[in-house]
């Protein structure tokens, strides 16, 4: 009998946990097991608009589902990553506009669906945290991550544990103030170099008669995916690389600053746009980012891409599961 099985033949670990990782269009959900390898996956389509109970009520089905698929029939912890501001010693998804969710206690909702303690933390904290202990901050206790996706989201990790501020919401560096004399919703950094953002200004410089690989997103009315966006970066299109690089300047500007407050050495960037595009997006950050910040010795920062993808959501709840299952026990 392997280390972990049961005599029904259930793979059960002192630290296999479940990973949710909770966004407003999709949600994913994995197994680790007590090595941290993934053994089993679900996915589903969000659907907010049908309203907490009945979002609750499938990332419980897909739970089941997830377990199923790795063969095990009871796991000792869940970790829910959440968009948005969220209480993770409460368990309360503070404000999340994504998902229309406000003071919402969704451990406890969750928890009470399952029968298995539920820990929450912000979605790109779990992700950076993963990053951290298996991928791309491997090595580093004390970093920090960018995720560009519809908004900007970072998460800071301070001597190997996620720091929340005495408020809770540290890292939400997508909400830096960078030119308060512009219009609402142009003011803070995600408002101008989100992917939402870079996908928007190429769309407006196109209608103002520029010329573009990606002209038929725009006579056809729809959103540019961040793979046509790479694929026009690829081939070097002047409005497209103009704009990406613009934003990802002002990124790494905001960075640089961070750095310099907190003497990091490393830097982590994610989100669809960054698995896309690759090093059309982490160089220029990379490069703004060391201009940017002081002293001198600080200017070997490196900002590296994600090496966990899609998964580092999914992957970091289940890590930060299996971490405070651990510290209540």
């Amino acid at each position: 009998m392997r280390r972990g099985d049961d005599a029904d033949g259930d793979r059960l670990g002192m630290n296999t946990t479940v990973g949710v990782d909770l966004g407003g269009t999709h949600m994913q959900v994995g197994v680790l097991d007590e090595s941290r390898q993934l053994i089993g996956r679900s996915s589903a389509k969000t659907h907010a608009e049908r309203g907490a109970e009945a979002v609750l009520d499938t990332i419980a089905e897909h739970v089941k589902l997830a377990m199923h698929d790795a063969g095990v029939k009871r796991v000792d912890a869940i970790g829910l990553a959440a968009p948005g501001a969220v209480d993770h010693e409460q368990g309360i998804v503070v404000n999340a506009p994504n998902l229309h969710w406000d003071d919402l206690p969704a451990a406890h909702l969750l928890e009470e669906r399952l029968g298995t303690p539920v820990f929450l933390d912000n979605d790109v904290n779990a992700a950076v945290y993963a990053e951290q202990r298996l991928g791309a901050g491997r090595g580093h206790d004390n970093l920090m991550g960018v995720w560009i996706g519809t908004g900007i989201g970072g998460g800071i990790i301070i001597g190997g544990s996620v720091y929340h501020g005495q408020r809770r919401t540290a890292g939400e560096i997508g909400h830096v103030l960078i030119d308060p004399n512009n219009p609402l919703r142009r003011r803070e950094l995600e408002h101008q170099c989100s992917r939402t953002a870079i996908a928007r200004d190429i769309a407006d410089r196109i209608k103002e008669g520029a010329d573009s690989p990606l002209n038929k997103f725009v006579d056809q009315g729809v959103p540019i995916p961040s793979s046509e966006i790479a694929s026009a970066l690829d081939v070097g299109d002047r409005v497209t690389t103009e704009v990406v690089q613009t934003a990802c300047g002002k990124i790494g500007n905001v960075v640089g600053s961070i750095v310099t407050l907190l003497s990091l050495g490393r830097v982590v960037v994610g989100g669809g746009l960054v698995e896309e595009a690759g090093c059309h997006v982490v160089e220029p950050i990379e490069k703004a980012a060391r201009e940017s910040c002081w002293p001198a010795s600080l200017r070997n920062l490196e900002v590296v891409p994600t090496m966990l993808g899609a998964n580092a959501g999914l992957t970091g709840a289940a890590l930060l599961a299996a971490r405070r299952i651990g510290e209540a026990s």
